[in-house]
């Protein structure tokens, strides 16, 4: 019964170790680009209750992006507006996070 509580116990372990470890923080300040020589914007993602989705305020136009929400969804990022309805859909790349805006395909990445 020992051997079996222990290997219990070892993989509760490592389950908790593997979710802390795929927990990517994505609160913060992160820059905000729309397109490939656009200036970008400064965009703030908070936190709610959950850590894998929060609400988002940004300095500035953000070339026509009103970002409301944000939620992760595995190692991707979904930017939302305040209705929740999708505006870019962002995947990692380069310790950021880079995809296309819904309505027109154009290039939206997030920077640090």
């Amino acid at each position: 019964m020992t051997k079996l509580s222990s290997l219990a116990l070892g993989a509760g372990i490592a389950l908790a170790s593997i979710t802390l470890a795929h927990a990517d923080p994505v609160t913060g300040a992160w820059k905000l680009s729309v397109g490939v020589n656009d200036d970008p914007c400064t965009v703030t993602l908070t936190a709610d209750t959950a850590s894998d989705a929060g609400t988002a305020a940004s300095s500035g136009d953000c070339n026509g992006v009103s970002v409301a929400h944000w939620r992760s969804s595995g190692s991707s990022l979904q930017l939302m507006s305040a209705n929740g309805e999708l505006i870019a859909w962002l995947h990692p790349k380069d310790g950021g996070y880079q995809g296309k805006r819904v309505s027109d395909g154009r290039l939206v990445a997030l920077n640090h």
